[in-house]
Protein backbone atom coordinates (compact mmCIF):
# COMPACT_ATOMS: atom_id res chain seq x y z
CA UNK A 1 0.00 0.00 0.00
CA UNK A 2 2.83 2.30 0.93
CA UNK A 3 4.82 1.17 -2.47
CA UNK A 4 1.71 2.47 -4.64
CA UNK A 5 1.31 5.76 -2.52
CA UNK A 6 4.94 6.49 -3.28
CA UNK A 7 4.29 5.91 -6.82
CA UNK A 8 1.14 8.17 -7.04
CA UNK A 9 3.56 10.65 -5.48
CA UNK A 10 6.28 10.28 -7.50
CA UNK A 11 3.89 10.56 -10.90
CA UNK A 12 1.94 13.84 -8.97
CA UNK A 13 5.77 15.31 -8.79
CA UNK A 14 6.64 14.49 -12.22
CA UNK A 15 3.40 15.49 -14.00
CA UNK A 16 3.58 18.98 -11.62
CA UNK A 17 7.10 19.80 -13.52
CA UNK A 18 5.85 18.52 -16.67
CA UNK A 19 3.23 21.09 -15.75
CA UNK A 20 5.17 23.47 -15.14
CA UNK A 21 7.79 23.30 -17.92
CA UNK A 22 4.54 23.29 -19.83
CA UNK A 23 3.17 26.67 -18.45
CA UNK A 24 6.57 28.08 -19.14
CA UNK A 25 6.58 27.29 -22.77
CA UNK A 26 3.18 28.76 -23.54
CA UNK A 27 4.28 31.78 -21.54
CA UNK A 28 7.24 32.06 -23.61
CA UNK A 29 5.26 31.93 -26.70
CA UNK A 30 2.34 34.44 -25.53
CA UNK A 31 5.80 36.88 -24.81
CA UNK A 32 7.08 36.16 -28.64
CA UNK A 33 3.66 36.23 -30.43
CA UNK A 34 3.29 39.91 -28.42
CA UNK A 35 7.21 40.97 -29.67
CA UNK A 36 5.98 39.83 -33.40
CA UNK A 37 2.95 41.76 -33.13
CA UNK A 38 4.42 44.64 -32.04
CA UNK A 39 7.17 44.65 -34.24
CA UNK A 40 4.23 44.34 -37.13
CA UNK A 41 2.67 47.74 -35.88
CA UNK A 42 5.61 49.36 -35.94
CA UNK A 43 6.33 48.72 -39.22
CA UNK A 44 3.05 48.92 -40.59
CA UNK A 45 2.84 52.53 -39.41
CA UNK A 46 6.21 53.45 -41.20
CA UNK A 47 4.75 51.65 -44.31
CA UNK A 48 1.93 53.80 -44.17
CA UNK A 49 4.45 56.89 -43.41
CA UNK A 50 6.14 56.23 -47.11
CA UNK A 51 2.70 56.13 -48.56
CA UNK A 52 1.33 59.27 -47.54
CA UNK A 53 4.94 61.16 -48.61
CA UNK A 54 4.45 59.76 -52.21
CA UNK A 55 1.25 60.99 -52.24
CA UNK A 56 2.56 64.71 -50.61
CA UNK A 57 5.25 64.71 -53.40
CA UNK A 58 2.79 64.29 -56.58
CA UNK A 59 0.67 67.25 -55.00
CA UNK A 60 4.36 69.20 -55.42
CA UNK A 61 4.50 67.77 -59.13
CA UNK A 62 1.09 68.94 -60.06
CA UNK A 63 1.67 72.35 -58.02
CA UNK A 64 5.31 72.75 -58.93
CA UNK A 65 4.74 76.05 -60.52
CA UNK A 66 3.50 77.76 -57.53
CA UNK A 67 5.89 76.30 -55.14
CA UNK A 68 8.71 77.38 -57.27
CA UNK A 69 8.80 81.08 -56.51
CA UNK A 70 9.42 80.42 -52.95
CA UNK A 71 12.61 78.68 -53.04
CA UNK A 72 15.84 80.29 -53.20
CA UNK A 73 17.79 78.52 -55.58
CA UNK A 74 21.21 80.07 -55.15
CA UNK A 75 22.26 77.40 -52.39
CA UNK A 76 22.29 75.37 -54.88
CA UNK A 77 25.56 74.34 -56.90
CA UNK A 78 27.02 72.21 -59.74
CA UNK A 79 30.02 70.67 -58.48
CA UNK A 80 33.74 70.20 -60.36
CA UNK A 81 32.79 66.22 -60.97
CA UNK A 82 29.32 67.27 -62.70
CA UNK A 83 26.94 66.65 -59.81
CA UNK A 84 24.11 69.18 -58.74
CA UNK A 85 24.12 69.57 -55.04
CA UNK A 86 23.49 72.05 -52.59
CA UNK A 87 27.18 72.16 -50.47
CA UNK A 88 25.89 74.11 -47.26
CA UNK A 89 23.60 72.17 -44.14
CA UNK A 90 20.76 74.42 -44.42
CA UNK A 91 18.81 72.22 -41.67
CA UNK A 92 17.22 70.23 -44.76
CA UNK A 93 17.86 67.80 -46.76
CA UNK A 94 21.30 66.90 -48.63
CA UNK A 95 20.92 67.10 -52.52
CA UNK A 96 22.74 64.77 -55.13
CA UNK A 97 22.26 65.13 -58.43
CA UNK A 98 24.57 62.35 -59.87
CA UNK A 99 24.91 63.93 -63.25
CA UNK A 100 24.17 60.38 -65.12
CA UNK A 101 22.30 62.45 -67.34
CA UNK A 102 23.43 65.92 -68.37
CA UNK A 103 22.19 68.34 -65.75
CA UNK A 104 19.66 70.95 -67.39
CA UNK A 105 17.27 73.26 -66.19
CA UNK A 106 14.00 70.61 -66.03
CA UNK A 107 16.36 68.65 -63.47
CA UNK A 108 17.00 71.17 -61.67
CA UNK A 109 13.48 72.39 -61.29
CA UNK A 110 12.59 69.11 -60.18
CA UNK A 111 15.12 69.37 -57.40
CA UNK A 112 13.38 72.72 -56.11
CA UNK A 113 9.95 71.79 -56.07
CA UNK A 114 10.28 69.12 -54.29
CA UNK A 115 12.38 71.37 -51.22
CA UNK A 116 8.88 71.23 -49.40
CA UNK A 117 8.81 67.64 -48.61
CA UNK A 118 12.27 68.24 -46.24
CA UNK A 119 9.55 69.26 -43.63
CA UNK A 120 8.12 66.04 -43.65
CA UNK A 121 11.20 64.00 -43.72
CA UNK A 122 12.20 65.89 -40.88
CA UNK A 123 8.85 65.14 -39.06
CA UNK A 124 9.32 61.69 -39.30
CA UNK A 125 12.99 60.98 -38.13
CA UNK A 126 11.92 63.01 -35.26
CA UNK A 127 8.81 60.90 -35.00
CA UNK A 128 10.01 57.05 -35.36
CA UNK A 129 13.21 55.81 -33.30
CA UNK A 130 13.42 53.19 -35.62
CA UNK A 131 14.09 55.61 -38.75
CA UNK A 132 17.37 56.71 -39.85
CA UNK A 133 16.94 58.66 -42.93
CA UNK A 134 14.04 59.38 -44.99
CA UNK A 135 14.87 60.24 -48.74
CA UNK A 136 13.53 60.64 -52.38
CA UNK A 137 14.60 59.78 -55.93
CA UNK A 138 13.74 60.62 -58.92
CA UNK A 139 14.09 59.12 -62.54
CA UNK A 140 17.06 61.36 -63.23
CA UNK A 141 19.01 60.07 -60.61
CA UNK A 142 18.50 62.67 -57.96
CA UNK A 143 18.70 61.86 -54.42
CA UNK A 144 17.16 64.35 -51.63
CA UNK A 145 17.99 62.66 -48.43
CA UNK A 146 17.53 63.29 -44.61
CA UNK A 147 19.63 64.32 -42.23
CA UNK A 148 22.14 65.96 -44.00
CA UNK A 149 25.43 64.50 -44.77
CA UNK A 150 28.46 65.26 -47.39
CA UNK A 151 26.83 63.50 -50.63
CA UNK A 152 30.20 64.26 -52.39
CA UNK A 153 31.65 62.08 -49.81
CA UNK A 154 29.75 59.11 -49.82
CA UNK A 155 28.80 58.82 -53.53
CA UNK A 156 29.86 57.66 -56.84
CA UNK A 157 29.12 60.56 -59.85
CA UNK A 158 27.04 59.45 -62.60
CA UNK A 159 25.36 57.19 -59.92
CA UNK A 160 22.55 55.29 -61.85
CA UNK A 161 20.18 55.75 -59.00
CA UNK A 162 17.26 53.68 -60.49
CA UNK A 163 19.29 50.91 -61.18
CA UNK A 164 19.16 50.05 -57.34
CA UNK A 165 16.60 48.10 -55.54
CA UNK A 166 15.09 50.60 -53.53
CA UNK A 167 13.48 52.37 -56.88
CA UNK A 168 13.07 49.13 -59.65
CA UNK A 169 10.94 47.70 -56.59
CA UNK A 170 8.37 50.31 -56.88
CA UNK A 171 8.03 50.34 -60.61
CA UNK A 172 5.63 48.85 -63.19
CA UNK A 173 7.04 45.58 -63.83
CA UNK A 174 7.75 44.75 -59.85
CA UNK A 175 4.75 46.62 -58.23
CA UNK A 176 1.97 46.46 -60.78
CA UNK A 177 -0.65 47.30 -58.13
CA UNK A 178 1.62 50.53 -57.49
CA UNK A 179 1.47 50.68 -53.32
CA UNK A 180 3.67 51.12 -50.36
CA UNK A 181 5.48 48.12 -49.89
CA UNK A 182 8.87 46.98 -47.92
CA UNK A 183 11.99 45.74 -49.00
CA UNK A 184 12.63 43.34 -46.32
CA UNK A 185 15.95 41.63 -47.28
CA UNK A 186 18.50 43.62 -46.28
CA UNK A 187 20.76 45.26 -48.66
CA UNK A 188 23.94 47.59 -48.27
CA UNK A 189 23.04 51.30 -47.63
CA UNK A 190 25.03 53.06 -50.45
CA UNK A 191 24.73 56.36 -47.79
CA UNK A 192 26.96 54.22 -45.34
CA UNK A 193 24.07 53.30 -42.70
CA UNK A 194 25.00 49.95 -43.15
CA UNK A 195 22.91 46.83 -43.28
CA UNK A 196 19.00 48.31 -44.07
CA UNK A 197 15.43 47.32 -45.13
CA UNK A 198 13.59 50.38 -46.92
CA UNK A 199 9.90 51.08 -47.09
CA UNK A 200 9.09 52.33 -50.70
CA UNK A 201 6.26 53.56 -52.69
CA UNK A 202 5.79 54.99 -56.46
CA UNK A 203 5.07 58.26 -57.34
CA UNK A 204 3.44 58.51 -61.11
CA UNK A 205 2.84 62.34 -62.84
CA UNK A 206 1.37 62.07 -65.85
CA UNK A 207 1.30 58.31 -65.98
CA UNK A 208 4.73 57.81 -65.66
CA UNK A 209 6.72 56.56 -62.94
CA UNK A 210 8.96 60.33 -61.19
CA UNK A 211 10.75 58.75 -58.57
CA UNK A 212 10.45 57.06 -55.62
CA UNK A 213 10.23 58.18 -51.84
CA UNK A 214 11.75 55.82 -49.19
CA UNK A 215 12.05 55.20 -45.66
CA UNK A 216 15.04 53.40 -44.30
CA UNK A 217 15.25 51.08 -40.84
CA UNK A 218 18.63 49.64 -40.10
CA UNK A 219 19.29 46.25 -38.85
CA UNK A 220 21.65 48.03 -35.68
CA UNK A 221 18.76 49.39 -34.90
CA UNK A 222 16.19 46.23 -34.77
CA UNK A 223 18.86 44.58 -32.89
CA UNK A 224 19.42 47.86 -30.33
CA UNK A 225 15.19 47.70 -29.84
CA UNK A 226 13.87 44.24 -30.67
CA UNK A 227 16.75 41.66 -30.09
CA UNK A 228 19.02 43.20 -27.25
CA UNK A 229 15.92 43.48 -24.95
CA UNK A 230 15.89 40.11 -23.63
CA UNK A 231 19.15 38.59 -22.55
CA UNK A 232 17.56 35.55 -20.70
CA UNK A 233 16.93 33.64 -24.08
CA UNK A 234 18.45 33.23 -27.64
CA UNK A 235 16.25 35.55 -29.84
CA UNK A 236 17.09 35.31 -33.79
CA UNK A 237 14.99 36.64 -36.94
CA UNK A 238 15.03 35.32 -39.69
CA UNK A 239 13.35 35.84 -43.54
CA UNK A 240 11.12 33.95 -45.57
CA UNK A 241 13.89 32.77 -47.69
CA UNK A 242 16.38 31.76 -44.56
CA UNK A 243 18.66 34.32 -44.02
CA UNK A 244 18.93 35.85 -41.06
CA UNK A 245 18.40 39.39 -40.75
CA UNK A 246 20.28 39.90 -37.07
CA UNK A 247 20.56 37.85 -34.00
CA UNK A 248 21.71 37.31 -30.64
CA UNK A 249 25.79 36.06 -30.61
CA UNK A 250 24.04 32.94 -28.55
CA UNK A 251 22.00 31.86 -30.57
CA UNK A 252 24.25 32.28 -33.97
CA UNK A 253 26.75 30.26 -32.05
CA UNK A 254 24.27 27.54 -30.79
CA UNK A 255 23.40 27.26 -34.87
CA UNK A 256 26.97 26.91 -35.74
CA UNK A 257 26.48 30.24 -38.19
CA UNK A 258 30.01 32.45 -37.81
CA UNK A 259 29.43 36.35 -36.23
CA UNK A 260 27.18 38.71 -37.64
CA UNK A 261 29.56 42.00 -39.64
CA UNK A 262 28.60 45.31 -39.86
CA UNK A 263 29.54 46.33 -43.42
CA UNK A 264 32.72 48.35 -44.11
CA UNK A 265 32.94 50.92 -46.57
CA UNK A 266 36.24 50.41 -48.34
CA UNK A 267 34.47 51.75 -51.99
CA UNK A 268 31.63 53.29 -52.66
CA UNK A 269 28.24 51.18 -53.33
CA UNK A 270 27.67 50.70 -57.06
CA UNK A 271 24.81 47.74 -56.99
CA UNK A 272 22.66 45.88 -55.28
CA UNK A 273 24.76 43.88 -52.41
CA UNK A 274 23.12 41.37 -49.89
CA UNK A 275 24.02 39.38 -47.32
CA UNK A 276 25.86 36.35 -48.29
CA UNK A 277 24.54 32.54 -48.71
CA UNK A 278 27.03 31.78 -45.26
CA UNK A 279 23.96 33.00 -42.58
CA UNK A 280 21.12 31.22 -44.07
CA UNK A 281 19.73 28.41 -42.21
CA UNK A 282 18.26 26.80 -45.22
CA UNK A 283 21.35 26.20 -46.91
CA UNK A 284 23.30 25.26 -43.22
CA UNK A 285 25.73 22.96 -44.01
CA UNK A 286 23.88 20.99 -40.63
CA UNK A 287 20.82 18.91 -41.80
CA UNK A 288 19.46 19.79 -38.43
CA UNK A 289 19.54 23.66 -38.78
CA UNK A 290 18.57 22.78 -42.41
CA UNK A 291 15.28 21.01 -40.81
CA UNK A 292 14.33 24.13 -38.50
CA UNK A 293 14.31 26.09 -41.75
CA UNK A 294 12.19 23.55 -43.38
CA UNK A 295 9.51 23.35 -40.34
CA UNK A 296 9.52 27.46 -40.27
CA UNK A 297 9.24 28.27 -43.73
CA UNK A 298 8.01 25.69 -45.26
CA UNK A 299 5.06 23.82 -42.75
CA UNK A 300 4.38 27.11 -40.55
CA UNK A 301 5.74 25.28 -37.41
CA UNK A 302 5.97 27.73 -34.32
CA UNK A 303 7.26 24.76 -32.12
CA UNK A 304 9.91 22.57 -33.11
CA UNK A 305 12.44 20.17 -30.54
CA UNK A 306 15.44 19.43 -31.75
CA UNK A 307 19.25 17.92 -30.91
CA UNK A 308 21.94 19.76 -32.46
CA UNK A 309 25.77 19.33 -31.08
CA UNK A 310 24.39 16.95 -28.95
CA UNK A 311 22.21 19.47 -27.07
CA UNK A 312 18.28 19.20 -26.85
CA UNK A 313 16.86 22.50 -27.88
CA UNK A 314 13.43 24.25 -28.07
CA UNK A 315 12.81 26.65 -30.39
CA UNK A 316 9.70 28.97 -30.81
CA UNK A 317 8.57 30.78 -33.72
CA UNK A 318 6.13 33.77 -35.07
CA UNK A 319 5.62 35.13 -38.16
CA UNK A 320 5.44 39.18 -39.05
CA UNK A 321 3.57 39.34 -41.68
CA UNK A 322 4.63 43.45 -42.57
CA UNK A 323 8.07 42.54 -43.43
CA UNK A 324 7.53 38.41 -44.66
CA UNK A 325 10.12 37.66 -41.21
CA UNK A 326 9.85 35.09 -38.81
CA UNK A 327 10.81 35.86 -34.90
CA UNK A 328 12.65 33.01 -33.34
CA UNK A 329 13.35 31.98 -29.82
CA UNK A 330 15.61 29.41 -28.70
CA UNK A 331 14.72 27.88 -25.01
CA UNK A 332 17.30 25.26 -23.62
Amino acid sequence: MKRIKMLVLLALIISGCSEGKKFDLVKEQKALQGKANSINTDFMRIRMEVDSLAKEIVKLYEEQDKVLPGIDTRKYQLASNGVFTKPVDDGGSAIFVSGYYPINETIKKAVYFTEPIDTAFKALVKKYPEIVQVYYNDANSMNRIFPFFDVLAQYEAKMDIPSFNFYYMADEKHNPARKALWLGEPYVDPAGRGWMVSAIAPVYFKGKLAGVPGIDVTINRITKRYILDNQENMTMIIDNSGNIVTAQEMAINILSFPPLFEHKYIETIKQDTYQKETFNLALSKNIQVRNIADQILTKQKELIEVEINNEKITIIASFIPELNWHLLEILK
